[in-house]
C-alpha cells in the first residue's frame, strides 16, 4: 500500500505540473492589465454648474486637473430633459385647469391622447423634438408650447421584444447599475431614445477627456441606437457600459448577439459592472469573448479616506479597472467639487505604482491547452485518492476517485463549465481537510510539527494548483463564471475535522456500552438526564453560540466587520501592501500548530484543537478561490499568513509549557 501512495504522489505531482503554464499565463495577464481610469456622469456635473457661483468650464477644468479621465453620457430622451429642466411637460388636463381661469382655453388641441412641452430655447433640443415627434406648436398667451401625440396602444399591438423594463439598482448607491426611476415603457414617446447630445460630448472631448455613452434596452429604437453608437465611434469613445438591469436587445439572444458583432465590428469593448447580474450579459461576453472591463461603482462619502481606500483596493485586489464615481452629495455645490476633486487626487496618490491612469482595455486572452486541462483533472482524480486516506473504509475512496472521473469524463464530452466548478469545489474540500489531519501519530515534537506543517503547506498549494488548473480563462478572471460553493468550503471541513477528532472518543464509549450491562446503561442515562444545568455551563454554549454566528456571518461578501478589526485590517495593509486574513495568521494556522503540539501529549484534547485549527487552510483554499482575484496577491496574502501564523502557534505553545511547568512545580511542592 506504501508503494502504491508513493507512485500515486509522484503520478499526481508530475500531472500538476501541467497546470503550472496555465497558472503563469493568467499570471502575467494579471499583471500586464495596469491601467485604471476615473469616470464621472455628465448628469453629475452638470448639476454642479447650476449653482450660480461655478460654471461648466471651471468644474470640467477643476476635475482634469484632479485626475479625471473619463465622462459617461447617457442618452437623451424627453424625460431626461425635463429631469435636467430643459423643457416642461403638461399633461393635456393639467394645463386645461392651468390656464382655465387665465387664457382662452380654446387655444388648445382635442386631442386627449398626447402632452404639451415648452419649447427647449437651445436650437439643439428644439431641432431634435422635430425631427424625432415633427410636434404641432401653439402659443398659449406668451408661451410656446409644442404638442407631442402619443398613440394609445392596445396590449396586442405590443410585441414581447418591446415591453422592456429599466428598474433601479437593488443597492440604491449604484447608479451605475441603473440611472432610470420606475418602469419605463419603451413604447412611450416621453421617454423614447432621442440620440446622444453630440454638442455636450464635442465640449467634453475638446477638454481632452475620453468619454462613455450608456446603452439602455429601447426596443423598437436598439436599431437606431446602434447606428448612432457605430456613428460616434473614434480615438476618444472605446468601451460602452450597459444602463438598467437588462442589455440591449434582451431578451432576444439573437438580437443581443448581432448587436455584440455590430459592436465589436466598430471596435468597441464593454464594461462589466461588479456585483450586478444585468439581465443577457452572459450573452454578450460570450459572444465577444469576454472583452469586458472590470467596474466598480461607488460614491465619495463622508470619510474621503474609506472611499480612497476603497478603490484603491477594488484596482490592487479584484481585477477592478474602470472606477465609476458619483460626486458627494453632502453638501453645497462647490463642496460636493472639493470633495470628489480631492478624492481623485488621493486615490492617484495610493494606488500602488505599478498601476496608471490612462485608458484601460480588456485582458489579454488566456489560451490553456486542452492536453494541459486533461493533465489537471487527472491530476485531481489521484489528489482525490490521497485525500481520502484518513478513512480506512475503502469503498468511499473507490467512489471518491470515481466521481472525479465521471466529472473529467463529463467535461471532456459535454465542455459543460458547470461541472469543472462542481469538481473544482470537490477538491477544495478534500484540500482543506488533507491539510489538517494528520495521517500518522503525532509525537508532538517541534522538528515533527515543522515538518507537518510543511507537508501542510504543500498539499494546500497541489490542491489549489489542480483548483486554479480547471478553473482558469477569461471568463473566471471577468468574473463571468465563477467558484461555485464559497460557504460549503467553510463549513464541510470543519465538520469532517469534527467527525475525525470524535472517532476515537464515540468508538471507545461505544465498546464500553457493549460490555455494560442493562442495568449500568440505564443509570448512566438517568445520571446524565438528571445531571443539573449550571449558569457556567450556558455561558459557555453562549460563546461558543456566538463564535459560531460570527464565523458564519462573516464569511463571504455579506459579512460586516467591526470598527477595531476594520482599523486593525487597514494598519496592517498600510505595512504589508496586502493584509493576510485576520481568520487564517491569528486563528487558525496558531490553533493548528498548537493542536499538533498537543496531540503530543493528550492525543484527544489535540485532535479537538483541530477542529477551529481547520479554519486556517480552508480559508487558505477561499482566498484562491476568488477567481477574480489577481493570483499573485492570493500568494503574497497566504504566505504572510503561513508565517505569521506558525510563529504565534509557537508562541501558544511555548505559553503553554510555562504554564505547565508552573503548575507542575506548584503540585509538587503542595
Amino acid at each position: 500500500m506504501f508503494k502504491l501512495k508513493r507512485w500515486v504522489w509522484i503520478v499526481t505531482i508530475i500531472l500538476i505540473l501541467a497546470a503550472i503554464p496555465g497558472i503563469i499565463e493568467r499570471w502575467e495577464t494579471e499583471t500586464n492589465s495596469n491601467t485604471y481610469n476615473m469616470i464621472i456622469p455628465f448628469k453629475e456635473i452638470y448639476e454642479l454648474s447650476k449653482d450660480e457661483s461655478m460654471d461648466l468650464d471651471e468644474i470640467l477644468t477643476e476635475l482634469q486637473e484632479a485626475g479625471l479621465t473619463t465622462i459617461s453620457f447617457e442618452p437623451d430622451s424627453l424625460s431626461k430633459w425635463a429631469r435636467q429642466d430643459i423643457i416642461s411637460k403638461y399633461e393635456v388636463k393639467e394645463l386645461r385647469d392651468i390656464i382655465r381661469f387665465h387664457e382662452d382655453p380654446n387655444e388648445l388641441l382635442d386631442d386627449e391622447t398626447g402632452f404639451y412641452i415648452t419649447v427647449p430655447e437651445d436650437p439643439y433640443y428644439d431641432g431634435k423634438i422635430k425631427e424625432f415627434f415633427q410636434p404641432t406648436e401653439i402659443t398659449v398667451g406668451s408661451e410656446r408650447l409644442y404638442f407631442i401625440d402619443e398613440p394609445n396602444q392596445t396590449e396586442d399591438s405590443v410585441t414581447e421584444d418591446d415591453q422592456e423594463q429599466v428598474v433601479d439598482s437593488e443597492n440604491p448607491e449604484d447608479e451605475a447599475a441603473s440611472e432610470t426611476e420606475g418602469t419605463l415603457d419603451s413604447n412611450s414617446v416621453y421617454e423614447s431614445y432621442l440620440g446622444y447630445n453630440e454638442a455636450l460630448i464635442n465640449e467634453v472631448k475638446d477638454y481632452g477627456f475620453d468619454y462613455v455613452v450608456r446603452i439602455e434596452n429601447q426596443g423598437p429604437s436598439n436599431g437606431k441606437i446602434i447606428e448612432d453608437l457605430i456613428h460616434l465611434k473614434d480615438d476618444q469613445i472605446s468601451t460602452l457600459l450597459f444602463s438598467g438591469d437588462e442589455v440591449i436587445g434582451y431578451p432576444d439572444s439573437n438580437k443581443m448577439k448581432n448587436y455584440t458583432a455590430q459592436l465589436e465590428q466598430a471596435g468597441y469593448n464593454f464594461y462589466s459592472i461588479e456585483l450586478v447580474n444585468q439581465l443577457g450579459m452572459p450573452t454578450f461576453a460570450y459572444t465577444n469573448n469576454f472583452d469586458f472591463i472590470r467596474l466598480h461603482s461607488m460614491s465619495v462619502e463622508k470619510s474621503i479616506a474609506t472611499s480612497v481606500d476603497r478603490a484603491v483596493r477594488a484596482v490592487k485586489e479584484r481585477n477592478i479597472r474602470s472606477l465609476f464615481i458619483h460626486v458627494a452629495t453632502d453638501g453645497e455645490a462647490y463642496e460636493n467639487l472639493e470633495a470628489t476633486t480631492t478624492f481623485l487626487k488621493r486615490v492617484q496618490q495610493h494606488m500602488p505604482g505599478q498601476f496608471s491612469l490612462g485608458e484601460p482595455e480588456p485582458f489579454d486572452e488566456i489560451n490553456v491547452p486542452l492536453w494541459s486541462t486533461i493533465a489537471v483533472l487527472l491530476a485531481g482524480i489521484g489528489f482525490t485518492f490521497l485525500a481520502l486516506e484518513f478513512i480506512k473504509v475503502i469503498w468511499i475512496r473507490i467512489a471518491g476517485v470515481a466521481v472525479t472521473a465521471i466529472l473529467t469524463v463529463g467535461y471532456l464530452v459535454t465542455n459543460m463549465t458547470m461541472l469543472l466548478q462542481g469538481y473544482a469545489l470537490g477538491i477544495a474540500l478534500l484540500t482543506a481537510i488533507f491539510a489538517t489531519i494528520p495521517v500518522r501519530k503525532v509525537t508532538g515534537g517541534l522538528k515533527q510539527i515543522a515538518w507537518i506543517y510543511l507537508k501542510s503547506i504543500a498539499i494546500s498549494f497541489a490542491g489549489i494548483a489542480i483548483m486554479i488548473g480547471i478553473l482558469n480563462g477569461n471568463e473566471f478572471i471577468t468574473g463571468f463564471a465563477q467558484f461555485r460553493g464559497v460557504i460549503l468550503i467553510y463549513v464541510v471541513p470543519m465538520v469532517v475535522v469534527a467527525l475525525w477528532a470524535l472517532a476515537k472518543p464515540i468508538a471507545g464509549m461505544y465498546h464500553n456500552v457493549r460490555k455494560s450491562s442493562a442495568l449500568e446503561l440505564s443509570k448512566l442515562l438517568s445520571k446524565i438526564v438528571n445531571t443539573q444545568v449550571k449558569y457556567w455551563h450556558l455561558i459557555v454554549l453562549a460563546i461558543a453560540g456566538g463564535i459560531l454566528y460570527y464565523y458564519i456571518t462573516r464569511t463571504g461578501n455579506a459579512g460586516v466587520a467591526s470598527d477595531f478589526e476594520i482599523l486593525f485590517r487597514q494598519k496592517l495593509e498600510e505595512l504589508l501592501y496586502v493584509r493576510p486574513r485576520t481568520k487564517e495568521f491569528l486563528i487558525g494556522i496558531p490553533l493548528f500548530v498548537f493542536g499538533l503540539y498537543v496531540m503530543g501529549q493528550h492525543e484527544k484534547w489535540g485532535r479537538f484543537l483541530l477542529i477551529p485549527g481547520s479554519i486556517g487552510f480552508l480559508s487558505i483554499v477561499n482566498t484562491f478561490s476568488h477567481l477574480h482575484i489577481p493570483v499573485y496577491i492570493s500568494l503574497v496574502r497566504t504566505v504572510y499568513s503561513l508565517v505569521l501564523g506558525f510563529l504565534l502557534g509557537l508562541v501558544l505553545i511555548f505559553i503553554y509549557r510555562w504554564i505547565y511547568r508552573k503548575v507542575t512545580t506548584i503540585i509538587k511542592a503542595g
